[in-house]
């Protein structure tokens, strides 16, 4: 229709044109003009005549429109995500842990199984609520460090060893409840007695390094199966996350034997029975919020008012196998109108929106009311680290 309107307007101005240049053809331009206008009453029956038998209804193009803003909060919600979780967590990137191995360790398979995660949902929790800058960043409850490569190596004395973690800065201003150094001692044909110190390792202020002994573990039976052997650190490690260069590591001594003969060291490149230190931290308590009322929608519905409608956040998607736990979760997301009429459930935003009318967007629908999962992963360290996350989960939806 619009083609043949087109063509109606293009051969009336040329036939105008050929009428001043030739005089003789203005009894043509006139048929012409009256042609256009025939022209033009047909393409509007004829488009009056294809909207009747088939009507694009304002309704089916709104429908359109929905289903396209809600495929792009879907991906922008996901995309948030992924960026909230990065920065939560303190890092400016994914780490690299392909290929590492899930070590089979007592506090590690304790909490797979207390805790269900293993499971495609986590545990959930009442998170704060939304906005909440003092509790943005993860709130760890429980770190599993393990031994590494020293950065600064120091002299020990022979067959003994030294055993150094790097904390998670997820402990800053921690409040920890209680440390345990794990060391595992090596199966054994014969019985062993054996007396296992625990030393930290400081420095004297001439720079000299000093042995402050911690524990002492004394081994007396035989030892088919290897057993893990656990040192209260509290003390040391609350003084390390004081003053973090003051940590040197620890130094373990064996009576009678090298000690490096009965554990497994970093050095071995082994993940499976590395001395490790299991690190709880205080739990914070969360305040409630006030209930509010918001709706709550399938992903088919064709509602227009605010919604909170299902969204599944799947990690494996995004190749982060660093999450150990969940490998999925629902998030949940905002999509939806907020016309004036329903502000009145909002009357102070209402208010803004009268005082500010020329430099206002207008109510926006967004999330109201969130919560926190829990997670555990790995950091950029190798560090196990279990906690809770703020902020994942959208409870309600409401306009703001």
């Amino acid at each position: 229709m619009a083609v043949s309107f087109r063509i109606s307007k293009w051969l009336l101005f040329a036939t105008h044109v050929l009428s001043v240049v030739f005089p003789c053809v203005r009894n043509t331009s006139l048929y012409a003009h009256h042609m256009s206008e025939d022209l033009l009453d047909q393409d509007v029956q004829e488009w009056d005549r294809e909207e009747e038998e088939n009507p694009i209804s304002e309704e089916r193009t709104s429908n359109c429109s929905r289903c396209i803003e809600k495929e792009e909060r879907r991906a922008m919600r996901i995309q948030t995500i992924k960026n909230q979780i990065l920065t939560q967590l303190g890092m400016r990137e994914a780490p690299n842990v392909t290929q590492k191995d899930l070590p089979h360790i007592p506090p590690l398979d304790n909490l797979l199984d207390n805790y269900n995660m293993q499971a495609d949902s986590p545990t959930f929790v009442p998170g704060p609520e939304y906005g909440d800058e003092d509790d943005f960043y993860i709130t760890a409850e429980k770190v599993l460090a393990f031994a590494q490569t020293p950065p600064e190596p120091i002299d020990v004395d022979s067959g003994d060893k030294q055993l150094y973690f790097k904390l998670s800065t997820s402990l800053r201003n921690a409040q920890i409840q209680n440390a345990h150094l794990w060391v595992y001692i090596r199966p054994t044909r014969h019985v062993l007695h054996r007396n296992i110190t625990l030393y930290e390792i400081s420095r004297s202020s001439f720079g000299q390094a000093e042995f402050i002994q911690i524990r002492k573990k004394s081994i007396d039976k035989k030892n088919k199966r290897g057993n893990w052997l656990v040192f209260d650190v509290k003390k040391t490690v609350t003084n390390w996350l004081k003053h973090p260069k003051e940590n040197f590591g620890f130094a373990l001594h064996s009576s009678g034997s090298d000690i490096q003969r009965l554990i497994v060291t970093p050095e071995e490149n082994c993940t499976e029975n590395l001395p490790f230190m299991e690190i709880k931290v205080e739990k914070q308590r969360h305040r409630r919020s006030k209930r509010m009322i918001g709706l709550n929608c399938e992903e088919n519905a064709d509602e227009v008012r605010c919604c909170r409608y299902p969204l599944t956040v799947d990690f494996e998607e995004f190749g982060w196998d660093w999450i150990i736990a969940p490998k999925r979760y629902e998030a949940n997301y905002c999509s939806g109108e907020c016309p004036y009429v329903f502000l009145q459930k909002y009357p102070h935003t209402h208010l803004v929106q009268q005082a500010n009318p020329q430099g206002s967007a207008g109510p926006c629908c967004a999330p109201r009311k969130m919560s926190s999962i829990s997670m555990l992963y790995f950091d950029a360290d190798f560090n196990i680290i279990y906690g809770m996350l703020p902020g994942m989960v959208v409870d309600r939806c409401g306009c703001s």
